[in-house]
């Protein structure tokens, strides 16, 4: 008979080699295996060191906020009257809105990026966790950078907080960088000498009168403090109305979006603007929920008893599967141990199997309404049921990937914030929903007012109209096999009806 196999964990193994209970095969007096590794120093000035996705959502949430037109031409606007707009550049070289603009990027480019990290630790961790690099003439400036950052009152709002440190880490070093673009105008000399200082070169950078001479031009004269003032004020309030509006787990959940540079990101946009559009439309979300929860429950405990719902466990051999996670643990093993023990390792892999995607129709038909109002009495969309439906799924833990379909297919964020945001307009193709489901292989349940024809059956689709649906106009035999197979249901704000092989409600 087989012996059982016994799956290994590269954690565990990395664990006993550190203890000393796997030997390192490195002469111990030379500090053992880990003695040998020259790790990469971060140029971090303050600790403990971020996880790498963390310094990417703040890279992305940093890039977006420099990159926001409505920002810089606030700043601009700002600029463009002061005196010292007026007074200190010569009228052949003020620089126009475009040109300030480009000023501001070409100086975040060469902006030491992890300040913006630092700013955060400072705000996000207590006082007793951070620890701080020794300071050298070669990173004076930076410091100075930290010390106008420090504001122990805004730290009590922000720390623990990964959303809001990020927001103050952002108006803050987003002044910094501008403020240095205004001196590039009205003090070449300053700005050059603070940006030799930051990268340790030039013949006077290690003159520390003459650098704090011009930081103090760059940020103590009265355009300078009252533009940290600002930036520190925006984001107390901005924290403040976030607070008011939307849940801390939600707010820790915009942070973990912001992981794709260049994507929508909502933690480098948020405003005050964006913050009350964004309380509206959960909100309206809230109240559909009181009212649909019922009819949700109903339509979910319909549509899911059609699918299986369960989860398989499988385990892989490590260079084998999907799940990367201990990789690069197993980078720091010893090459023989990596022989020995490479076989043994095995990853638990669990699908999910149960989990749903949806599909919602986002033509212009599915503003009309579902034939439900709120607890406040108002009237309810088709799109709106789609939220309150969607975010259902959320709280159940049941929801694989959304998709939104007009004419063609585009897969959507998941989060509530995101989900808040669906917009309807535009025109439906059913087909293209179908295609999509059956490529992807998962069970699916497609929201939609029916206003188009389909021809693709799949026994992973489980249709839900909504109030006015018509699935007379699917093929024949499309429309047979759906409700033949109890896959085709129409919510009508009331009841939930069958549908017949014609595509009719069953009366």
């Amino acid at each position: 008979m087989a012996s059982n196999k016994n799956y290994k964990n590269v954690y565990t193994i990395l664990e006993k080699v550190k203890k000393g209970e796997i030997k390192s095969h490195y002469n111990e007096q030379g500090g053992g295996l880990f003695g040998k590794i020259n790790f990469y120093k971060k140029p971090d000035l303050v600790k403990p060191h971020m996880h790498y996705l963390d310094e990417s959502r703040i890279d992305n949430i940093m890039d977006k906020y420099i990159h926001d037109s409505k920002v810089i031409k606030d700043i601009y606007e700002r600029f463009s009257k002061s005196a010292d707009f007026r007074d200190k550049i010569p009228n052949d070289k003020k620089p126009d809105l475009h040109k300030f603009s480009d000023k501001v990027r070409e100086n975040y480019k060469k902006f030491p990026k992890h300040i913006v990290k630092d700013v955060f630790k400072m705000y996000n961790n207590k006082m007793e966790r951070l620890a701080f690099e020794e300071r050298t003439d070669a990173n004076y400036s930076k410091f100075k950078f930290l010390e106008r950052a420090n504001n122990p009152v805004s730290k009590i709002m922000s720390e623990g907080s990964n959303l809001k440190s990020a927001i103050f880490a952002r108006n803050i070093v987003g002044h910094y960088i501008t403020r240095l673009a205004i001196m590039d105008y009205i003090d070449v000399d300053a700005s050059d000498k603070i940006k030799q200082s930051m990268q340790g070169s030039g013949s006077d950078f290690d003159d520390t009168d003459a650098v704090d001479d011009a930081m103090n031009k760059m940020l103590d004269s009265t355009q300078g403090k009252n533009g940290l003032e600002k930036a520190m004020k925006d984001a107390t309030d901005l924290c403040k109305q976030m607070d008011d509006a939307i849940d801390g787990d939600i707010q820790e959940k915009m942070f973990d979006n912001a992981t794709e540079p260049g994507a929508d990101n909502t933690a480098g946009q948020l405003s005050p603007d964006y913050i009350r559009q964004v309380a509206q439309k959960l909100s309206r979300i809230t109240l559909s929920m009181g009212s649909l929860k019922e009819k949700i429950k109903k339509l979910l405990d319909k549509s899911v008893s059609y699918f299986s719902a369960r989860q398989e466990v499988e385990f892989e051999d490590l260079f084998n599967s999907d799940n990367i996670a201990g990789l690069e643990d197993y980078e720091l093993l010893h090459p023989k141990l990596r022989k020995l023990f490479a076989e043994d390792i095995y990853v638990k892999n669990t699908k999910s199997v149960g989990k749903i995607d949806l599909y919602v129709d986002i033509s212009g038909s599915m503003s009309s309404g579902c034939g439900v109002n709120d607890v406040s009495g108002n009237y309810v969309s088709r799109i709106d049921f789609c939220k309150a439906f969607a975010a259902k799924l959320v709280e159940l833990n049941m929801l694989n990937n959304i998709y939104l379909f007009d004419n063609k297919v585009k897969k959507y964020k998941t989060d509530l914030i995101s989900i808040s945001m669906m917009d309807c307009g535009g025109g439906t193709t059913i087909n293209a929903a179908v295609k999509s489901i059956e490529q992807n292989g998962v069970n699916a349940l497609v929201l939609t007012d029916a206003e188009d024809g389909c021809n693709i059956y799949s026994e992973k689709a489980f249709f839900i109209g909504l109030k006015g649906a018509n699935f007379s106009h699917f093929n024949d035999e499309t429309i047979a096999q759906y409700s033949n197979k109890d896959q085709v249901v129409i919510f009508d704000g009331s009841s939930i009806k069958k549908v017949n092989n014609e595509g009719y409600v069953v009366k």
